[in-house]
């Protein structure tokens, strides 16, 4: 342990217990005697209590070790501290109730996408369906709220690029954990006090360009540096992966453009949404529950703009409430809308076989068909088997709704049995293993996804 975590650990003394608790998540403390946690997804207040010296006297000292000024002209800091967390800082008077803090843990332990399978946050054919974007270097964007787990999920995905692949790396404060053997991490910068010396993420991307990336990946997109990644990813950067706020996937391409517009470069508003949507092929959604569940709520597949100049997106894989349980649990399945993406038959040329048609039917996995997705408007969409009758225009058949009630049924039923039954000590595998990876044979029915959150803030972030 450093002199520095030494002093830190002393001045947070009150929340100690929290910062070495695996299940707390993350420490939000709004003044000295206003300090709240989250532990397995929900909030709960506690009795820890500061002096406002020693609280400031915390938030300096976070600052002195980044190197970074907290004064009253630069009342707000952004940082990590030395174990990986994130940090973010507001001082008086900016901060009305007293010196504000949030620290947000991460997982010493890196995640897998093993880890999201047993924690429900997505499927073994998301899993797959995701790993075949990244084969055929399709251009991604994780979107989500705050706290929804964007940045673990952007670690998670980015793990599945090939190790032989030169990897760039763009962030603000320094979260992304990228095992691969060739990876250059690069760290935006704030001005000094002089306004001088500061070196925003659009200068990173800059010389990212420049040093023969295989792949980019912006820990968050937030500014006018988000028209230079589309310039990026629009002249032969595929595969390059970014997360932004947002809370659906044309939400996410609205917010992109809304960003580009703010580099200051004047272009027609029609010329900034064909960037968009030419530049960003796939995105996935992830959202934090009431119950404090995380859960990959859709992956969406980018369609060209319609004549109007509108975005289009279609759902191929979505997360359904149904239900919830007698302890306020969500209860829903992940499952295919039966929409067949337009990139399969490039996956397949990459060795991705199983991405058939039957892969993409409900029916296949013995689900009932998502009742609410979005698809692709004027387009031509090609549907799985069990559901070509929506090709025609033709409503779905009686019988959908009986199975629907049938299946909510079983989901409740479902869960009164796991809470019954005696738990289970699960080990999470290093890595991917084959059997999931490639699975040979359609998967039995999906379960319930029950409500078990992550055991960290960036579980299911996730």
């Amino acid at each position: 342990m450093t002199m520095y975590t030494e002093s830190l650990r002393a001045f947070l003394k009150p929340v100690l217990p929290y910062l070495d608790d695996e299940a707390v998540s993350e420490i939000m403390i709004n003044g000295p005697t206003d300090v709240w946690i989250e532990k397995k997804g929900r909030l709960s207040r506690t009795d820890a209590t500061f002096t406002e010296e020693g609280l400031i006297g915390a938030a300096r000292n976070m600052a002195q070790f980044v190197g970074r000024m907290l004064t009253e002209e630069r009342p707000r800091l952004d940082a990590r501290l030395p174990d990986g967390s994130r940090i973010h800082v507001v001082i008086p008077p900016i901060a009305r109730k007293g010196t504000t803090i949030s620290i947000r843990k991460f997982f010493k332990e890196k995640l897998t996408i093993n880890s999201l399978l047993k924690f429900g946050s997505l499927t073994p054919q998301m899993a797959r369906l995701i790993e075949a974007g990244i084969a055929t270097k399709l251009n991604m964007l994780v979107a989500g709220g705050t706290g929804s787990g964007k940045t673990t999920l952007l670690n998670i995905v980015s793990s599945l690029i090939p190790d032989e692949e030169r990897i760039l790396t763009i962030e603000d404060s320094a979260e992304l954990q990228l095992n691969q053997t060739h990876v250059v991490a690069f760290e935006s910068r704030p001005p000094d006090k002089f306004g001088k010396g500061g070196v925003d993420m659009g200068d990173l991307l800059h010389s990212a360009l420049r040093l023969r990336p295989d792949r980019i990946v912006v820990g968050e997109v937030r500014g006018g540096e988000a028209f230079h990644l589309m310039q990026a990813m629009n002249t032969g950067h595929g595969g390059s992966l970014a997360t932004t706020h947002a809370n659906t996937p044309t939400d996410t391409l609205r917010r992109v453009e809304s960003l580009c517009l703010m580099s200051g470069i004047e272009l027609p508003m029609v010329a900034v949404r064909a960037q968009v949507a030419s530049a960003i092929n796939f995105i996935i959604c992830c959202e934090r529950f009431h119950d404090g569940s995380r859960k990959t709520s859709a992956l969406s597949e980018v369609l060209p703009l319609t004549e109007k100049g509108d975005y289009r997106t279609q759902d191929i894989f979505v997360f359904t409430p149904v239900t919830k349980d007698e302890d306020d649990h969500i209860l829903g399945y992940h499952a295919p809308t039966g929409i067949i993406p337009n990139f399969v038959a490039k996956a397949k040329a990459y060795g991705f076989a199983d991405l058939d048609e039957s892969f993409f039917d409900p029916a296949t996995y013995g689900i009932p068909p998502p009742p609410v997705f979005h698809a692709g408007e004027a387009y031509t969409v090609r549907w799985a088997p069990s559901l070509k009758h929506r090709e025609e225009g033709r409503p779905d058949p009686d019988h959908f709704k009986k199975e629907w009630s049938d299946f909510e049924e079983k989901l409740r039923q479902d869960a009164r049995d796991a809470k019954a039954a005696p738990p289970v000590q699960v080990q999470v595998p290093a890595s991917l293993p084959a059997s999931v990876a490639k699975p040979a044979t359609p998967p039995p029915a999906a379960r319930p996804a029950t409500a078990t959150p992550p055991a960290g803030h960036a579980a299911a972030r996730p």
